[in-house]
């Protein structure tokens, strides 16, 4: 059986790449899907970041729930079932570190932005870096 783990972000480019899985792999009996997320630690200094620390977690724990929801909804839709995982750290490590028991990493193509031509985005992080093949969907 492969092992198919789909990185996920709340970008449009992961929505078609979603699409993209749900048709390729979807109807496969020999594919098991995982969906990751990692959320970003939360970083806050002084007195009155500590006093909002609480709420800015919870926050964003309801970001990160409610963005693996909507994936997984995009699977169980089309009557696919799948795993879910969330971790929290830097994207690119946890979910390398997580990806050396798959077969297949899937990502979204990074958006095209003046910031993602000067400076590396975690599409090149991921692809020069992977332990296992990786499929960017554009």
């Amino acid at each position: 059986m492969k092992k198919i783990l789909f990185a996920v972000d709340d970008t449009k480019a992961c929505q078609k790449a979603a699409e993209f899985v749900v048709d390729f792999f979807g109807d496969r009996e020999d594919c098991t899907i995982t969906i990751i997320h990692v959320k970003t630690p939360i970083m806050l200094y002084g007195e009155a970041a500590l006093a909002a620390y609480e709420d800015i977690e919870k926050k964003e724990n309801e970001e990160s729930d409610r963005l693996l929801e909507d994936f997984s909804a995009i699977f169980t839709n089309k009557g696919i079932n799948i795993k879910q995982e969330l971790l929290e750290g830097e994207a690119v490590s946890e979910v390398l570190n997580y990806a050396k028991d798959f077969d297949l990493l899937v990502i979204g193509q990074s958006e095209e932005s003046f910031w993602n031509k000067i400076f590396s985005t975690n599409q090149n992080d991921f692809s020069q870096k992977s332990p296992i093949p990786i499929l960017i969907v554009k």
